[in-house]
């Protein structure tokens, strides 16, 4: 299938449609939105109005995302974090599944600091098994979560066990109703529908949880010189806005509009004809920047550049008309 955000009624859905017909002929074409099926929701039909659920587009979400590009994670990210679940009334959950040692809590690296934490409640949640994930008695944490936490490893292994399931479905609960997602490598990696599983220099791509539309991610990104393997992507899949985080690095999104926190870049990549000339450009630490403008633009296939690092840092990032 291919994946398209696609702006509808002033809401902002992303959609999938049969991989055979070109992006161009969705942009002409608004009723094809028939073919469409918003994630795990129900179809959008036409140019009838979305259905209940599907009207929750992802950009209009209530929650927050604490997107980190792996690596060491600065105090301000993890402060950041647990203010948007709510600080000491904060209800968390950390999801190691994406680790190698989830099945052993005891050798988790990040396990104590977050079992350290002042707030109302932390729970570890982990399964390999999708039976499990789908289990009502398993996922209550979820139920009751203000914050949850994906920790880094193999994003493939997040997607085998949750993709689909009863955990996939809470969590996009938790940011329906105010709460916070954050992840670091791995678990930034799923953050986005379009997601990059591996792969260098061309990436392997796979279907990922979705709660950033319109957007493909990339991390540890100049510290791996990933970017070419990120230009690949939007090769193939022009309808795409490419963010590329660098390690001790975060994009934290509320609202549609994304705020770099760390120590070093966040990039934003357009699609490029010209391999040689890519179309990146940087922000650092203070930057705000409008992704859910840009991703509609992009989508009508009038994107262009907000201001290079030197005017964006400190302030509100909004492309003109």
């Amino acid at each position: 299938m291919r994946y398209l955000p696609i702006a509808h009624r002033n809401r902002f859905l992303f959609v999938s449609f049969p991989r055979f017909l070109p992006a161009a002929v969705f942009r002409r074409s608004p009723g094809l939105v028939a073919w469409a099926r918003v994630g795990l929701l129900p179809a959008v039909r036409g140019a009838e109005p979305a259905s209940a659920a599907a009207e929750v587009a992802a950009w209009e979400a209530k929650g927050s995302l604490v997107i980190v590009g792996g690596g060491g994670m600065p105090d301000a990210v993890r402060e950041r974090f647990l203010e948007l679940g709510g600080g000491p009334q904060a209800h968390l959950v950390v999801i190691p599944t994406a680790s190698d040692k989830a099945d052993h809590p005891e050798l988790l690296k990040n396990w104590p600091f977050w079992k350290s934490q002042k707030v109302a409640s932390v729970e570890l949640l982990h399964t390999r098994d999708r039976k499990q994930a789908d289990d009502p008695a398993f996922i209550k944490p979820l139920t009751e979560a203000t914050a949850v936490w994906l920790s880094g490893g193999d994003q493939a292994r997040l997607i085998a066990a949750y993709r689909g399931t009863a955990v996939q479905r809470e969590m996009q609960r938790v940011l329906a109703r105010g709460g916070v997602i954050g992840g670091t490598s791995a678990g930034a990696a799923v953050m986005s529908s379009l997601m990059i599983t591996g792969g260098y220099p061309t990436a392997e791509i796979d279907t990922g949880f979705g709660f950033l539309p319109g957007v493909v991610i990339d991390q540890h990104f100049h510290n791996r010189n990933r970017l070419p393997r990120l230009q690949g992507v939007l090769k193939e899949h022009p309808e795409y806005l490419g963010v590329g985080i660098d390690e001790s690095t975060a994009i934290v999104v509320r609202e549609g509009a994304a705020t770099v926190v760390g120590k070093a870049d966040v990039s934003l990549c357009l699609p490029s004809a010209d391999p040689d000339k890519p179309d990146v450009r940087e922000y650092r630490d203070g930057a705000r920047l409008d992704l859910a403008n840009l991703c509609r633009r992009l989508s009508a296939g009038r994107a262009t550049m907000p201001p290079d690092k030197a005017t964006a840092s400190n302030q509100r990032t909004t492309l003109s008309p």
